[in-house]
């Protein structure tokens, strides 16, 4: 049972006239993503600038936040390829355009409040899209369609594998595929995930984290092979992927991660004609503005249709970012920016003044209810939750609203617990394995493991259980790395959780680390005070 309280409480304050833009103050620690006050920018001729209504969240930006992703160095670290929203300026020599259009735009700093973008990167939203249905379109299906139709110029009747076909491109691509007449091949992470597929007409489905699909492809193709893959899967799947092609296949790498760390393969399957292309979706990208155009217009047309989406507010943009780390989701994820000028604040000796919540809460008293907009945001989140029983409650069931605080510059309300409970709000109880639960028993272990619990949503881990075994991976180690080094003050390698899977022998680097550092400085104390009696 949850309580889905008023905004008015927990929302972000922003003048409407200002802008703010996401930034991230410790990289892997995604608690601690906050807006940040930037200038607005003036249009330039050929520009315009967009209030953003609705941003979808891509992998890349939370490989970013993770800092997994190389980025320009000592440049800070921007979110958001892509939004819906309306023209609030117009630059010069712009035509066609006028304020107050809705647009879907590409863009680099797109998690902002305003951006100001070419009009070449914008195109005008069809009216039956709804804001958020609009922003999951432009990185999606510009990567499906540029990838299967541009670059591998797939053809009716062709096999396709599509790896990871619910995220956001993979379903896309199943729609650009559909309408091509290919047949597709699909793999997904999960029962539910490959349930899903299934329920749109995909026969071949497989799992996206075992490389048995290699061999599930060539039976089901009678060993020839797939003409196009497109992929996102990295390390040895590379390899796997390239033996089942068929020949002259086309592969289109759209992961970028192994290329990011140069890794090697073999040339041998190559022998088969096969094409090789890595797929970075951006303006510079040839016929860019007229593909985008085409892509919509399939839209209005009703050859494609928006993706399902999980929605966000603005205020929970960390949970946004932890959700998708957990590749949990269908389809795309999206923040909802609307609301975030309702609650304007006005601020005094740089404090931020409630006194719009409190005229809001007089309404409420008044009222004794909840006020029509809060209904149709309880209405929609009680839509998204697959949960038995939902309270909606005007009451506070936790600890009430905290003080409205300032924080490095960015404005924000956080509640006490959000950064205890990174990941999930929900934990589960421990799975079943070959070695018995053991507490933890020094305070150093205890610390481990309520971080391991916290980011792994269980409710208990003991000292021996394998971080791999109870469903860790790269994504969420970064974070748990990330924790462990602010709340150990040590410098831990990413590595160092592969090496060290269990809470125990983590905690004995850690206490290591701590007796070195320790030594050291006693050692750094002795020899400054021999160097003054000198």
């Amino acid at each position: 049972m949850i309580a889905i309280e008023p905004k008015t409480e927990k929302e972000q304050f922003f003048h409407e006239s200002e802008n703010y833009a996401l930034e991230i103050a410790n990289i892997g620690l995604l608690d601690t993503l906050k807006f940040q006050s930037v200038p607005r920018v003036q249009p330039k001729d050929g520009e315009v600038e967009i209030e953003v209504l609705a941003a979808g969240l891509n992998f890349k930006d939370v490989l970013r936040a993770l800092g997994t992703m190389p980025v320009e160095p000592n440049a800070p670290v921007r979110f958001g390829l892509e939004c819906a929203g309306k023209i609030v300026n117009l630059g010069d020599k712009v035509e066609g355009w006028e304020i107050g259009d809705e647009v879907i735009a590409f863009g680099s700093n797109c998690f902002s409040r305003y951006i100001t973008s070419s009009t070449e990167l914008i195109v005008k939203k069809p009216k039956f899209l709804s804001i958020e249905e609009a922003a999951t379109i432009p990185v999606a299906f510009m990567t499906a369609y540029y990838g299967l139709i541009e670059l591998a110029r797939l053809r009716r009747g062709e096999k396709v594998l599509i790896h990871a076909a619910t995220g956001g491109v993979g379903m896309a691509a199943v729609q650009v595929a559909q309408w091509v007449g290919a047949e597709i091949l699909a793999t997904a992470g999960n029962p539910e995930k490959r349930a899903f597929l299934q329920g749109l007409g995909i026969e071949c489905i497989m799992d996206s984290r075992s490389l048995d699909f290699a061999d599930e492809v060539m039976q089901y193709t009678n060993d020839r092979g797939v003409d196009v893959i497109l992929n996102c899967l990295a390390g040895e799947f590379i390899a796997k992927n390239f033996a089942i092609m068929a020949p002259y296949g086309r592969f289109i790498e759209i992961g970028m991660r192994d290329i990011y760390s140069n890794s090697q393969f073999g040339l041998e399957p190559f022998k088969k004609g096969l094409s090789l292309f890595a797929l970075l979706v951006g303006p510079e990208l040839p016929k860019f503005s007229s593909i985008f155009r085409e892509i919509v217009q399939e839209f209005d047309k009703g050859s494609f249709s928006p993706l399902p989406v999980k929605v966000f507010s603005a205020m929970s943009v960390d949970e946004a970012f932890g959700y998708m780390a957990r590749a949990k989701h269908i389809g795309k994820i999206v923040v909802s920016f609307p609301g975030l000028a309702e609650h304007k604040s006005q601020e005094k000796n740089g404090r931020v003044s409630v006194a719009a919540v409190s005229s809001r809460s007089r309404e409420r008293e008044l009222s004794k209810g909840i006020l029509p907009k809060e209904g149709v945001e309880a209405f929609r989140r009680i839509l998204g939750s697959t949960l038995p029983q939902v309270v909606v409650s005007t009451a506070d069931l936790t600890t009430r609203l905290k003080q409205a605080t300032q924080s490095a510059g960015g404005i924000f309300l956080k509640e006490s617990q959000s950064a205890a409970a990174p990941v999930s709000s929900v934990a589960h109880p421990r799975p079943q394995l070959n070695n018995a639960y053991i507490a933890p028993s020094t305070d150093v272990e205890k610390k481990v493991a309520k971080i391991w619990q916290d980011y792994l949503g269980i409710e208990q881990v003991g000292i021996h259980d394998n971080f791999l075994d109870l469903g860790g991976d790269s994504l969420l180690a970064t974070q748990v790395i990330a924790r462990l080094r602010e709340v150990f003050s040590v410098k831990l390698s990413l590595a160092s959780l592969f090496e060290a899977p269990t809470i125990t022998q983590m905690a004995n680097n850690i206490e290591g680390m701590i007796s070195a550092e320790r030594g050291q400085k006693d050692t750094s104390d002795m020899t400054d005070r021999e160097e003054i009696e000198i």
